[in-house]
């Protein structure tokens, strides 16, 4: 099969149709046309057909003709047949897909698919909701009119259906007549009635919504102003902005007037959120605001619901998508405008398959649709203010909160030689039951599931570790269980130490269980809300939770990062933060600018509708340099320091990055395997003269070794510039298609890791 990157072979073949296939093979396949009648212009690109692909029939989607093939004609196998009358994927859309294959390393036809809902990735109709029709048989055209008299139901409906044959009824069209469908159904069992599934509108649909204008425009302040203005001037054209702004600034303002622009323009708004946690309320702000359609798009949805609000978007039947990480690849009828907001969250990064980065990629669709992007966040990644500060990006600043709310106060508490009370020093209690006494809320922000992380016996000093990770099991008390928060693996508590039999197994450290139930001992008279994934599941939980706490009624919140960023608690006055010591010691040299994202975001959330604010966090390091600065100056104030770190060391963004990662059941074989192809790289770069401007490193085992049974190694690469990176990446697959794998051995490229784990 061709690769389209080869010079054409010989072998001149007329009317072929070149097609992408999800396989992870980096090339094209091209088919003959279904019938001899049939040419390369019944598959216009975009067009899903079914095809033969080894043994198995599997979607394919038309990318262009062939004019030859290196497969000779008779060899080449036929289309079976379309799958639909028309494209579901435009130039643009291939386009894209292109270019993300050529960017990360990743297959062409696999990257393609990763553009399509999942329902367009299997052999059905691209219908997302419809109703059974019932049309006459040919058959039935033939038959007496009296042939079912002792039927007469049945020879009712075959007289509605014969008397105009090219006419189709709905099962609802059915009953209005009094013949239900069981009548139809006997029918078609008798060759007389044909079945069809007629697309129709959905009666009830969770991810297209229509708005209903409740709330009018805010007035905006001058730094509000100014960011809106300069998005006007941006609109028609690609430009980026990248708009930082304090916590509580009044960011989403801002997107919202921006939005009203592009709409009164005809032109359709993308919103992309980092998490699922997010999107509720972001969906009940937007809808309050706009008088308009809008999609919807998060994992909580169905794929027919997502293949809804996806056709929903490509036919121009929304004003505004909104939704998590995948949404950037929406197709969109009439695109004028996309807001990526927490543009510095790590959720926007795909940890497998295609490891794309959606901030980058929506970056990616703006350049190519000619449209302007805009960059949120009140701790704007590295990456963005480089750009900023290179005047790549517009740049917007919003440093003060929009209700006039002066920031919350924060102080630390020593907890060094401190008794806690489940993890809870004195200091943090009596702020907490101050504000709960001033009929305010409270939250406790701990970045850890479960009862306790550590089960160990007090007498051998056993722990429960993972069978299959070098990770420790955490105690899941109200489940029951044992769990790894990297593999999944669960195992049931035991009684006594495995290794012993001592009864005296303790449960070590704290996580967000533990603390609710040390809540609800300590402040027995108040409602205590834990909101974390294992605590809160189903569609509706979280957006029911959120509700209770907007009631503004006083409460007390212990959770993980789906309550860190993006939330408007206005009575929430006191944040406790715990835990926080590990993140400035993790070897990652991305731990720091990660804790004071976390840090800041988790600490906004405090006094953001009053001067009550205040943020205690617990450290055994009070006295170390980041928190200090953090503490004088924000993140705003730190963040250039961050960067003149990264230019000294030679690190991104002054810098670019790739890991080729291994794994293997087998120990040692993803190691031996990578240097193998470290030798050979290194040897090349020698031989071309190319070691200065690109480097391999020696490969390594990484963080977390052993992870759901395999063991893991990469191997890094690093270069000054963009396109070199690229170069030595280049000659890695053509190294990784030149040797032969291990059995059993899986590999990937991730372009601008995001982590080293």
């Amino acid at each position: 099969m061709p690769d389209p990157a080869k010079p054409a072979s010989t072998n001149r073949s007329v009317g072929l149709v070149r097609v992408a296939i999800d396989a992870p093979l980096d090339k094209y396949f091209d088919y003959l046309p279904a019938t001899a009648s049939s040419g390369p212009g019944d598959y216009p690109p975009g067009l899903r057909v079914l095809v033969p692909f080894g043994a198995r029939k599997v979607v394919g989607i038309v990318v262009g003709r062939a004019e030859a093939s290196d497969v000779p004609r008779d060899k080449l196998k036929a289309i079976q047949h379309s799958l639909g009358e028309h494209p579901v994927i435009g130039e643009q859309e291939l386009a894209l897909a292109r270019r993300l294959a050529s960017y990360y390393h990743y297959p062409r036809g696999a990257a393609l698919f990763c553009l399509l809902p999942n329902a367009l990735r299997k052999p059905v109709a691209a219908i997302a909701h419809s109703e059974r029709h019932w049309q006459a048989t040919v058959h039935a055209l033939g038959v007496a009119d009296d042939a079912l008299r002792r039927a007469p139901k049945q020879q009712a409906l075959l007289k509605l259906l014969i008397q105009d044959p090219a006419a189709h009824y709905s099962d609802s069209a059915l009953r209005e007549r009094e013949l239900p469908a069981q009548i139809a159904l006997q029918l078609e069992k008798k060759g007389l009635a044909r079945r069809l599934e007629v697309e129709a509108a959905p009666a009830n649909c969770n991810s297209i919504i229509q708005g209903q204008r409740s709330t009018a425009q805010l007035a905006h302040n001058d730094q509000q102003a100014r960011a809106i203005e300069q998005i006007e001037g941006m609109l028609g054209k690609f430009e980026v902005q990248l708009l930082e702004g304090v916590t509580g600034s009044g960011k989403t303002e801002v997107y919202l007037a921006a939005i009203d622009l592009a709409i009164a323009r005809s032109e359709q708004a993308m919103v992309l959120v980092p998490e699922i946690g997010l999107t509720p309320q972001t969906i009940q702000r937007f809808a309050s605001r706009f008088d308009c359609k809008i999609a919807i798009f998060h994992s909580g949805l169905s794929d027919r619901e997502r293949l809804a609000a996806w056709l929903a978007a490509a036919r121009g039947e929304v004003d505004i998508i909104i939704g998590t990480r995948s949404a950037v690849f929406t197709r969109c009828a009439r695109l004028g405008l996309v807001i990526v907001d927490e543009e510095h969250d790590q959720s926007y990064k795909q940890q497998d398959s295609l490891h794309y980065n959606a901030r980058d990629v929506a970056v990616m669709r703006g350049q190519a649709l000619g449209v302007p992007v805009v960059l949120g966040s009140a701790t704007a990644s590295l990456e963005s203010v480089l750009n900023a500060q290179r005047g790549r990006y517009h740049y917007a600043l919003l440093e003060r909160r929009a209700t006039g709310a002066m920031p919350p106060q924060i102080s630390f508490i020593d907890i060094r030689k401190q008794v806690l009370h489940e993890g809870l020093s004195d200091a943090a209690i009596t702020a907490i039951a101050d504000t709960l006494a001033a009929k305010r809320q409270a939250m406790i922000f701990i970045n850890r599931r479960g009862f306790a992380p550590l089960l160990l016996c007090h007498d051998c000093g056993w722990s429960a570790n993972c069978a299959d990770c070098d990770a420790r099991l955490t105690l899941h008390r109200s489940a029951g269980e044992l769990r790894c928060h990297h593999c999944d693996r669960r195992s049931p508590i035991p009684s006594s130490c495995p290794r012993c039999q001592s009864t005296q197994v303790l449960q070590l450290g704290q996580g967000t269980e533990r603390l609710f139930d040390a809540l609800q001992g300590l402040f027995s008279g108040t409602q205590v809300l834990r909101i974390d994934s294992d605590a809160v599941r189903g569609k509706k939980a979280l957006a029911e939770h959120i509700n209770l706490i907007n009631r503004g009624e006083p409460l007390l919140l212990v959770g993980t990062q789906m309550l860190a960023k993006g939330h408007d608690f206005k009575a929430l006055d006191t944040v406790v933060i715990l835990d926080v010591d590990q993140g400035l010691y993790n070897p990652d040299f991305r731990a720091a600018v990660k804790t004071l994202q976390l840090l800041e975001q988790v600490a906004g959330r405090a006094g953001r509708d009053s001067n009550n604010g205040q943020v205690l966090i617990q450290t055994h390091l009070p006295d170390h340099p980041l928190l200090q600065q953090w503490q004088a100056a924000g993140y705003l104030g730190v963040r250039d320091a961050l960067l003149d770190e990264r230019r000294e060391r030679g690190l991104p963004p002054f810098t670019h990055m790739a890991l080729l990662r291994a794994d293997s059941r087998k120990p040692g074989t993803a190691l031996a395997f990578l240097r193998t192809i470290q030798r050979q790289l290194a040897r090349e770069q020698r031989m071309y003269g190319d070691t200065a401007n690109a480097v391999c490193a020696e490969p390594g085992a990484a963080f977390m070794e052993r992870r759901a049974g395999r063991h893991r190694a990469q191997m890094l690469m690093q270069a000054n510039e963009r396109s070199a990176l690229h170069r030595l990446l280049h000659s890695a697959r053509a190294q990784l298609e030149g040797n032969k794998l291990p059995g059993g051995l899986r590999l990937s490229i991730d372009v601008d890791p995001q982590e080293s784990t």
